[in-house]
């Protein structure tokens, strides 16, 4: 076997040592990257923390968005019964108004005709006037030459 010595025993220590040092180092540089790395992740959660808040937020809201827009569709529905309803209303007046407006051009016709009558009648009624006057002077001189026969005559015998 071969002797060990002394400095073969100091250069083992310095050796051990010196790996030593580096695992030291290494160990070092490992708990700064840590620490780098908690404070990166400390970080980010802070910066994480708004987010989380604002999307919370932003749930709630779609929520309530939604309940409303329910609300919406219900509203706007009803008023488009309601549309619909006077529309067929219009409609069943439309057609009530068209059939009076047929009714009274009917008797806008009929009046029509009977006023294109009237100057016929006019004329037939002034001749009735003139027919009259002809039958009142025939009765008024037969009566009066009756009585004048019965004054002339003082009698009735032939």
């Amino acid at each position: 076997m071969a002797k060990v010595t002394e400095q073969d025993l100091k250069r083992l220590e310095g050796l051990i040592m010196n790996r030593f040092d580096q695992l030291e180092e290494g160990q070092r540089v490992l708990e700064n990257r840590f620490n780098a790395f908690e404070t990166g992740q400390t970080t980010m959660k802070e910066e994480i923390e708004p987010v989380i808040i604002g999307q919370n937020t932003l749930k709630d809201d779609i929520k309530n968005l939604a309940v409303e827009q329910r609300e919406l569709k219900g509203e706007v529905k009803e008023e488009i019964n309601k549309i619909t309803i006077e529309k067929i209303e219009l409609q069943g007046d439309n057609q009530t108004i068209k059939a009076k407006l047929d009714g009274v051009s009917d008797r806008l016709k009929i009046i029509e005709a009977a006023i294109i009558k009237i100057p016929d009648l006019a004329e037939k009624v002034g001749e009735l006037k003139y027919w009259r006057q002809v039958v009142l002077i025939t009765l008024t001189a037969t009566i009066s030459g009756f009585i004048g026969w019965l004054i002339g005559a003082g009698h009735l015998n032939p």
